[in-house]
């Protein structure tokens, strides 16, 4: 079996799992239609895995939440009264536990260093600058890199794949990859390469998608988390912190947000779209739309869940052991 069909986590063997003719956000056809997933680890995979030379393609978008200072390209749509009665009753029943820079910034040495790999337009890294520590972000996309600028934040050409000659040297108090390793061709290879960054002793926090959630498992391929062609990894909460262990890291602490926003009407009306799309491109596939009664059935289903299964977002702060 080639590498490229054998688990990238723990070479367990890949089953077909999900199919999607369409890269949803341009509404045009695309090779990549398949999504393998690992019977062992549940860690998903697109496939045909994409060269190199194809992916800046992937990003040349009218909007993207890295460029044009956060713009969205969900369009907003007021919300009703049953909207706001189910978004006000998700967020009663939110506990989110998200990545807060203020908060993980009396875990690091006062004034200690930053590097961000994928930090797209730098919004963490202005947050670290501002509470007075030395930031250094990591991109491939100069449009993000022009955003970074803006902010007088210097961002290096390159990926966590590739990490830049100026910094290979280097070690870091906290090392971050906040959704960026989904976009990565070798996850494992990124990963090892954030631990080399990262000082011994120091943090690292990697946050992605999160594939187990009932949100993604409801909607699949119309969720806005899937995302294929630029998602090409798709974690589980259970194959992040695996994979993250066998590189070396030593969990810390589980973080997860990403829930009130599943019943925001722009939202559900964007995966809408996508869904249309894909009908629209293929009649005999229907995903499952993401209607309003289709947002209260999830929210029944998902109120009382455990973060790991509630939230659309997973991510793990962990330590490089001192020695």
């Amino acid at each position: 079996m080639s590498p490229e069909y054998c688990c990238n986590a723990c070479n367990g063997p890949l089953d077909n799992w999900l199919t999607m003719p369409i890269d949803a956000k341009k509404n045009t056809p695309m090779i990549y239609r398949s999504v393998l997933r690992c019977r062992t680890c549940s860690l998903g995979v697109l496939s045909p895995m994409p060269d190199p030379g194809a992916i800046p393609e992937f990003y040349r978008l009218g909007s993207y939440y890295t460029h044009d200072d956060g713009a969205s390209h969900i369009p907003p749509i007021a919300s009703g009264f049953a909207d706001k009665l189910l978004t006000k009753a998700a967020w009663i029943f939110d506990r989110e536990q998200c990545f807060l820079p203020e908060k993980v910034a009396a875990r690091l040495p006062a004034g200690g260093t930053v590097c961000d790999l994928g930090c797209g337009d730098a919004k963490y890294l202005a947050r670290f600058k501002a509470l007075g520590f030395a930031v250094t972000g990591v991109d491939p996309d100069p449009t993000a890199r022009a955003h970074a600028a803006k902010a007088a934040i210097n961002v290096e050409v390159g990926t966590a794949e590739a990490i830049p000659a100026a910094i290979t040297e280097r070690s870091f108090d906290l090392v971050l990859m906040t959704h960026s390793l989904e976009h990565c061709r070798d996850p494992k290879l990124a990963l090892r390469n954030a631990l080399a960054l990262t000082r011994p002793g120091g943090l690292c926090y990697v946050e992605v998608p999160n594939c187990a959630s009932e949100h993604f498992r409801t909607f699949t391929i119309a969720s806005e988390m899937f995302d294929a062609p630029r998602h090409i990894y798709f974690f589980t909460p259970a194959s992040l912190q695996q994979i993250m262990e066998q590189v070396g890291f030593v969990p810390v602490q589980k973080m997860y947000q990403g829930y009130v926003r599943n019943f925001d009407p722009g939202w559900r009306g964007w995966e809408t779209t996508i869904a249309e799309r894909v009908t629209q491109a293929e009649p005999t596939m229907r995903p499952r739309r993401h209607s309003f009664g289709a947002s209260v059935a999830l929210f029944m289903r998902s109120f009382w869940r455990r973060p790991e299964q509630k939230y659309d977002s997973i991510g793990f702060l962990m330590q490089r052991p001192a020695n």
